[in-house]
């Protein structure tokens, strides 16, 4: 079934002729710009050119990639088309998602999805709810336990994190059941390296460690949990958003997970192994990537263009 929303969405047609116009360039003259930049558009015409435009055909996922880092180069933005939309949780597609975060029996655990409908399960800021010594117990025991408690997180820790106005600490529930988790942190760069390279615990993070909205920023996804494949979808559905909408001053994405499964996690969104911290309880890693390796790659443009073919989540 066709997403009833795909209609008022961001198409990649639309975005290669909007991007085309913003930088005045013929049609001629994007094709010998695409020629120049990569060989991947040999043989590339107008009239080809054209048919995509129209969304009559479409490039291939590779070569959309191609086509999304021709133009950042004419812009300060990674998809400088694109920075400004509105709604962009709703632009998402939702089996894109699903199909970058895979399946992790630690991390996602396999809760019936007949319990609740997709319409019912929220996902808000923890600073949203009142009583957030309440909320935060239960993400402070299943992050114990998926740390092996290596971290020393206590809910003071999260709290304080959580009441930063840059930090974005996700809590998904339907009606006062807790269903998953997704926090990550907004690090100004130099603490951010220290946490990758090992030079500070995350239990050091001081106020002056973390960057305000308005700052050059890294992001530091440090817990994610979700009861089932749907819950773990909107969180990452939220999360990929505010990249999309903070790319201008997010300039790296890292983490450093402990569990084999979170691993494969981070490497799924295109994180890049960095070193690695011999523990006891196992080894302990850290992955980093600028933000354009993130954000510009067939998995997120199959999320942003793709929603024409997304199936509508079903309840």
């Amino acid at each position: 079934m066709k997403n009833q929303q795909s209609e008022n969405c961001l198409q990649f047609n639309e975005y290669l002729k909007t991007c085309r116009q913003k930088y005045n360039f013929t049609q001629e003259e994007l094709v010998q710009e695409l020629y120049n930049f990569s060989d991947s558009f040999a043989g590339l015409d107008i009239r080809t050119l054209s048919r995509w435009e129209k969304g009559s055909t479409k490039p291939t996922a590779a070569k959309q990639v191609i086509i999304v880092e021709l133009f950042q180069k004419y812009s300060t933005h990674i998809f400088p088309c694109f920075y400004n939309q509105e709604n962009i949780e709703e632009e998402l597609c939702r089996v894109g998602i699903g199909n970058l975060i895979g399946n992790s029996k630690e991390h996602i655990i396999n809760f019936p999805t007949n319990i609740f409908k997709a319409d019912d399960i929220n996902i808000s800021h923890i600073r949203s709810h009142e009583d957030i010594d309440l909320i935060l117990s239960m993400p402070h025991s299943i992050i114990e336990g998926l740390t092996s408690n290596y971290f020393q997180i206590t809910t003071k820790h999260l709290k304080e994190w959580s009441l930063h106005p840059s930090n974005l600490l996700l809590v998904a529930h339907s009606n006062s059941d807790f269903l998953g988790m997704f926090f990550t942190l907004r690090l100004k760069p130099e603490s951010f390296k220290k946490l990758i390279s090992f030079e500070m615990n995350l239990i050091e993070l001081v106020d002056r460690d973390f960057a305000t909205p308005d700052e050059e920023a890294c992001n530091f996804p440090f817990a994610f949990f979700a009861y089932n494949d749907r819950v773990a979808i909107l969180l990452y559905l939220r999360y990929y958003a505010h990249l999309i909408a903070n790319q201008d001053t997010i300039v790296e994405v890292g983490t450093t997970p402990l569990l084999e499964s979170g691993k494969k996690l981070v490497e799924k969104i295109h994180l890049k192994h960095i070193e690695d911290k011999k523990l006891e309880s196992g080894t302990l890693s850290s992955y980093s990537a600028p933000i354009e390796d993130v954000l510009i790659n067939e998995d997120v443009l199959k999320m942003i263009f793709l929603k024409q073919d997304c199936p509508e989540d079903s309840n």
